[in-house]
């Protein structure tokens, strides 16, 4: 746990963007996994990160297509259920990419993480890699190390300080790209023992007082009429009635059961809101 002494500046200077990539490490952890599908590992883990306010929105696009959009945003008491379902549906690890990340202050112990090519990583049991890409933003506020029961540092004998907790997260996913091991592939491959043409011709044989020194083979001349990108052979592997994995995301990049999730506990906030309001 990252906490912060007064000695120096407290925030803006990396500290807060520093704090998102600790969050980021506890995601990619893949030793826990037990753990990870246990409603209250994510709850402890929620509680060390976010302030009891915090928010997260996310915002996905259909099939890649800026044509059907959904937004959702959900409040810290569903932050938990929101990554045990993901957990349960078959993602092992979750990595934030953010080069180029900048950090500002924008008030009094308040900072803005600001990143405009990130990348969330879902990487899935089953073999499937799927990284969601957009604008990443993230509002980081230093606050007294308190525990969300309303137990001060001192009351509960950790040493007194000051820690940064993420207010509200905001990633706009521009598109989603789906990527499969080759570990995974079932199937007869056909063609083990092949050895594609290489792309560059063979160089001469220079030799070295007087001897020759060995040589690739040459290569049989063109067909005539052939043009030079179908010369050489791409590197192929081929299988007979191959197989891989079910794609683990739907349309929108994201597991169902986890979009099911997003769905009800964003209609109820939303509903809680006209609620306040009225």
């Amino acid at each position: 746990m990252l906490r912060l002494h007064s000695h120096g500046p407290l925030i803006g200077f990396g500290q807060a963007l520093m704090r998102v990539l600790q969050f980021s490490g506890m995601l990619a952890a893949e030793e826990q996994k037990s753990q990870k599908l246990q409603l209250s590992h994510w709850s402890k883990l929620v509680e060390e990160f976010f302030v009891n306010s915090a928010t997260l929105k996310l915002t996905l696009w259909k099939d890649n297509q800026k044509v059907e959009a959904k937004v959702f945003e959900v409040g810290t008491p569903v932050l938990p259920r929101f990554f045990l379902v993901t957990s349960q549906s078959g993602v092992k690890s979750m990595t934030l990419s953010l080069d180029g990340a900048r950090e500002r202050v924008i008030g009094h112990n308040q900072a803005v993480v600001q990143c405009v090519s990130a990348m969330w990583t879902y990487r899935y049991h089953n073999g499937y890699t799927v990284t969601l890409r957009g604008p990443f933003t993230a509002y980081v506020c230093l606050t007294s190390n308190t525990t969300q029961n309303g137990t001060s540092a001192a009351q509960s004998a950790l040493p007194s300080a000051l820690i940064l907790k993420i207010n509200h997260i905001q990633f706009d996913s521009n598109l989603y790209e789906k990527h499969v091991s080759v570990d995974v592939i079932t199937g007869n491959r056909l063609d083990a023992n092949k050895t594609p043409q290489v792309r560059n011709a063979p160089t001469p044989s220079p030799s070295v007082n007087g001897v020759g020194v060995l040589s690739q083979p040459q290569l049989p001349p063109p067909q005539t009429g052939q043009r030079d990108d179908e010369r050489w052979e791409e590197p192929r592997i081929t299988y007979e009635r191959a197989f891989i994995p079910a794609e683990p995301v739907n349309a929108f990049g994201i597991p169902q059961a986890t979009m099911r999730c997003l769905e009800v506990r964003s209609l109820a906030r939303l509903r809680w809101r006209k609620s306040k309001m009225s």
